[in-house]
């Protein structure tokens, strides 16, 4: 069976994850856990942190060197066709990716993407162009697609035009399964789009650590997306699959 890596997403992702960044021990019973004390009892060896910011960064970097585990940062962001368009159109063309950075010297090109997709690019959100990001590339960086709000899965979805342009590097391309209605299309559509250019890789998603605090995370969900339990309007929520526990199994761990 292929090993299956854990991408955990932090409280700096705001809204999106109940998992904090605290200093090993920091856990408490019927609180918040921490991605660091979950790395630690999981013995895990490194630990892959995708944010939708920079924020997290030093206090996950900082928290995780303290227990001795390695740390790999990227950010999931939003690439479109041409981010100087902020209008209804442009939206439209609108897709998600993940950069990783693999040194230093990535981290700091992370940052100058990251500044102008949120400062030039924004438009509701941060956003990039793939001609931008073209400028910015370097080789201390690594892109990934996610599973999720793709420009396959996005196409494949609604009624986008999500055209990518990989010019500049050769990007790697997430697989998941979550029990979600629409897993085996999005598969489908990746293990298509990748067969002999692309290289793809197991992932798991997690944004809380049991299966048993799914109420929790979608409760927390609701508040940020001022909605209801009884009609959340939330995409994804239909599983109670994004959790450390659920890794564990896919691995065979528990």
């Amino acid at each position: 069976m292929e090993s299956v890596i854990p991408l955990f997403k932090s409280h700096y992702s705001i809204g999106r994850s109940i998992l904090t960044l605290g200093r090993a021990d920091s856990s408490k019973p019927n609180g918040p856990d921490s991605i660091i004390d979950i790395a630690a009892e999981g013995s895990l060896k490194e630990v892959f942190i995708v944010d939708d910011g920079m924020g997290g960064f030093l206090q996950a970097s900082i928290n995780l060197d303290e227990v001795g585990i390695a740390f790999h940062f990227g950010i999931r962001l939003v690439v479109c066709d041409d981010m100087e368009k902020k209008d209804e159109e442009s939206l439209n063309t609108g897709s998600k990716i993940v950069i990783l950075c693999k040194t230093y010297k990535g981290y700091e090109q992370l940052i100058k993407i990251y500044s102008l997709a949120a400062k030039e690019g924004f438009y509701y959100r941060p956003r990039i162009d793939y001609k931008n990001l073209k400028k910015l590339w370097s080789k201390d960086l690594c892109l990934m697609i996610p599973f999720y709000d793709s420009f396959l899965h996005h196409n494949v979805s609604s009624y986008s035009i999500c055209v990518p342009k990989f010019s500049f590097t050769e990007p790697v391309f997430s697989l998941e399964d979550n029990n979600l209605p629409f897993d085996y299309l999005i598969k489908e559509k990746v293990l298509n789009f990748v067969k002999d250019k692309y290289e793809t890789v197991n992932t798991q998603s997690i944004y809380y650590k049991d299966k048993k605090d799914f109420k929790s995370y979608l409760t927390f969900r609701c508040i940020n997306n001022r909605s209801t339990l009884n009609r959340p309007n939330l995409e994804h929520m239909c599983s109670d699959t994004f959790s450390f526990e659920n890794w564990k199994e896919q691995n065979g761990t528990i």
